[in-house]
């Protein structure tokens, strides 16, 4: 799903504008959400986030939802501990020994759906961003905006070697499977654990390669590259 959100960042409607336009408006509905804690603010910044990437950014609907539900899914995990109450709950269930009661009452329950729309609202803003700008053009946004350039750099090399590992990681689970090493669950254990510890020593060597590449390149220090060409739907 890694590799389709990437994809998208360049590959949509909005992929040439400005990422100035994008970070506003994601960070305008990042803030409405956590300033307003009303379910009908959150809904309202969620469902607008939707039309923005699928009807402006001409995401396609069903890579949207995909992602949102995954993401609702974890989000889950978390909200059902926010709606179980412990103590005076008088339809839930006793601890014995303990002499608490653990149930869901209405006001739990209220304040769970609250909170799950208030971050639903929050992460479809930060979604909106990551399907409509590609990382190296909010890395030039950031030098832009006077960033330390030791963080700029940190976040490019680390955006570029997530690429790098994730091609070793497929190489290696593809070659532990024409070996049988998934065929049950203690083989399935021990590849997963070769694999491992094999792409930690492949991230290793990687980065020695590329150090020694930058160094025979005269590096200074920073990687820097022409910027894109935007678009302004203000300018003329």
């Amino acid at each position: 799903m890694w590799l389709r959100v990437d994809t998208f960042a360049y590959t949509n409607r909005l992929s040439t504008l400005h990422p100035a336009y994008k970070v506003g408006i994601s960070a305008l509905a990042l803030g409405v959400c956590l300033a307003f804690d009303q379910p009908l603010t959150s809904a309202l910044v969620l469902g607008v986030m939707w039309v923005l990437m699928v009807g402006w950014a001409d995401i396609p609907w069903r890579a949207a939802a995909r992602l949102l539900t995954a993401e609702s899914g974890f989000l889950l995990g978390g909200v059902l501990s926010v709606a179980l109450s412990v103590g005076d709950v008088p339809s839930g269930l006793e601890i014995a020994g303990l002499g608490i009661r653990v149930g869901v009452s209405a006001a739990s329950l209220q304040h769970a759906s609250n909170v799950f729309l208030r971050v639903l609202g929050s992460i479809a803003a930060l979604d909106f961003l990551a399907l409509t700008t590609p990382v190296p053009d909010l890395l030039e946004l950031l030098r832009c905006l006077r960033a330390p350039e030791a963080l700029v750099e940190v976040m490019g090399l680390t955006y570029r070697f997530i690429f790098v590992l994730l091609d070793s990681l497929e190489r290696m689970r593809r070659a532990h499977d024409v070996r049988l090493g998934f065929a049950n669950r203690r083989a399935a254990l021990r590849s997963t654990a070769l694999i491992g510890a094999n792409l930690f020593i492949e991230a290793f060597r990687r980065g020695q390669r590329l150090e020694l590449a930058l160094r025979s390149r005269a590096w200074s220090g920073s990687l820097r590259v022409l910027p894109r060409a935007y678009t302004h739907p203000f300018r003329r």
